[in-house]
């Protein structure tokens, strides 16, 4: 655990939430963590990130950030939600997961469009339940 990010296990898989500029060390300490919690995970597992508090990644960054998907596909994950609250995020976080090969499993919701965004993630990530357009990010 860090001070620059939280990771828990949850009923649908694994809640990860970013807590501002995260360095590649960091982030490489933080997949070994992941490697671990998902190596438990049953297959069809669910990912919910929130990166509201996010600037843009370092190129570094994001090559982790796609070995971390990596091993979250590895290990059997179904869907995931991204939580963003800024464009350029948004942006970003599209083309990480569209080049690590998963953008149809993933939904990227705009925290600001709604505050029951968490619920909405949820919704998505455990059961399969579209998000509202309006929630939609970018």
């Amino acid at each position: 655990m860090s001070d620059r990010y939280e990771m828990e296990t949850t009923e649908y898989g694994i809640r990860l939430a970013f807590k501002g500029f995260m360095s590649p060390e960091e982030l490489g300490t933080m997949n070994q963590e992941m490697e671990r919690v998902v190596a438990g995970l049953p297959d069809g597992f669910g990912v919910l990130v929130d990166m509201r508090g996010n600037r843009a990644f370092s190129p570094e960054v994001v090559e982790l950030m796609k070995e971390q998907i990596g091993l979250c596909r590895a290990h059997g994950m179904d869907r995931g939600a991204v939580i963003l609250r800024s464009a350029i995020m948004t942006l970003q976080a599209r083309r990480i997961t569209g080049e690590a090969g998963i953008l149809p499993q993933i939904r990227f919701l705009d925290a600001s469009a709604d505050p029951g965004w968490e619920t909405t993630a949820v919704d998505w990530v455990a059961r399969g339940k579209e998000p509202p357009p309006r929630m939609m990010g970018g």
